[in-house]
């Protein structure tokens, strides 16, 4: 049992569908924005301050094209995804990191389709000579008011003194899970799961909780950005922002999830639009269901380097054999020492940058062919999704 010694982000919007006369089915028509409709006003424009990181320069005046017509988000997430050392676009996988934007409430960590938290087992000491692990940060509930387990670690002077003794033991770890909320382990209780530092591998403790981070969320989110229709740059003006098709598709995520804070959301539906825009398929399956199998645990974890590279000093760990959803990271017990108020903020600092989740796409299995009348098929590259600056 896990003990102790001591005593999201809202839920993704699932938007009505258009019917074949381009209204939407019981809802407002000004709702209505898939492929056969008309489409919606930008809804920032009333507010340009909602919804923004403050991490810009750019400007939000309300109009139509132009700088003013782009969360200055979507800058942000924009300049991220094109880093060149840490491409979010690749011909074999979508890409970010588990470490959410700097702006992010320390009660709303885990945004990114990846959640993390800290284990500890300090070493014995007379008063507790049977170490009791502690699990520090853990979201509680679907909802960040549904809280988290205790942050700060408490330490009694034997245990500093334990930790002190020993500064290059590992007496810790840092926990990254892509194990989706709404997925079981299928093999149930079968499974052979381990533990870590004597926390059984269980989903009450290793399954993501924010309601986003659900498959659920993931092919809702695929679907609207595949099939509603995205803002379009002003023709006349070569440098419309909204011709760039990361912006283009990070405006239309605004409109519809009002997420345009997440790296997530924005890399997925850019990738989603482009294909969208570009007229492609999936062989043998639609573009949600083949990025987001329902039959996954959730979306690989790996490391900038590949799929299957990881940090050093961190290993996977998964109820399911070869799954990738569950990274671990060692804490020494200087670390854990030097960081006990926080441990999770540790882990974030320390490893959230280069664990990182990735969507694997096989390029031999997508098709595409593009709709000459569309307005940014003309230029469709080899791959679609793999979006350039």
């Amino acid at each position: 049992m896990v003990g102790t010694r001591t005593t999201m982000a809202a839920a993704l919007l699932v938007l009505a569908a258009c019917n074949e006369s381009g209204s939407g089915d019981g809802a407002d028509d000004d709702a209505c924005q898939g492929p056969k409709c008309d489409a919606v006003d930008d809804p920032s424009a009333e507010d340009t301050s909602a919804g923004t990181d403050g991490g810009s320069d750019s400007g939000t005046d309300g109009t139509t094209g132009g700088e003013g017509s782009v969360e200055p988000a979507c800058y942000d997430r924009r300049s991220e995804a094109f880093n060149p050392n840490r491409l979010s676009f690749t011909p074999t996988a979508l890409r970010w990191s588990c470490a959410d934007i700097d702006s992010t409430p320390a009660n709303e960590r885990g945004q990114e389709y990846c959640e993390y938290f800290a284990i500890v087992s300090v070493p014995p000491t007379p008063a507790y000579p049977d170490p009791i692990p502690e699990v520090l940060g853990r979201n509680l509930g679907p909802e960040p008011e549904d809280g988290q387990t205790p942050v700060q670690l408490q330490l009694d002077a034997d245990e500093i003194a334990a930790l002190e003794n020993s500064p290059d033991s590992i007496v810790g770890a840092c926990v990254f899970t892509s194990w989706n909320a709404d997925i079981d382990a299928p093999c149930g209780e079968e499974c052979a799961a381990g533990e870590v530092l004597g926390v059984p591998i269980e989903p009450e403790v290793f399954r993501m909780k924010f309601d986003p981070n659900t498959n659920e969320a993931a092919i809702t989110l695929l679907d609207d950005c595949a099939n509603w229709l995205p803002p379009e740059g002003d023709a006349s003006n070569p440098d419309d922002p909204l011709h760039d098709p990361f912006l283009r598709a990070c405006e239309l995520n605004t409109e519809i999830n009002e997420t345009q804070h997440r790296k997530s959301d924005n890399v997925i539906c850019g990738a989603a639009v482009r294909m969208a825009e570009c007229g492609c398929a999936v062989e043998g399956s639609s573009l949600p269901e083949a990025l987001a199998p329902a039959t996954d645990l959730g979306f690989r974890l790996g490391g900038w380097s590949g799929p299957s590279e990881l940090p050093p000093g961190c290993r996977y760990e998964n109820v399911v054999e070869d799954a990738q959803t569950l990274v671990v990271c060692d804490l020494t017990a200087a670390e854990v020492l030097q960081n006990a108020s926080e441990l999770k903020a540790w882990c974030r600092e320390s490893y959230a940058d280069d664990v990182v989740v990735h969507i694997g796409i096989e390029p031999s299995a997508v098709t595409c062919t593009p709709n000459p009348e569309d307005a940014y098929a003309d230029d469709c590259p080899t791959h679609p999704w793999v979006l350039e600056p």
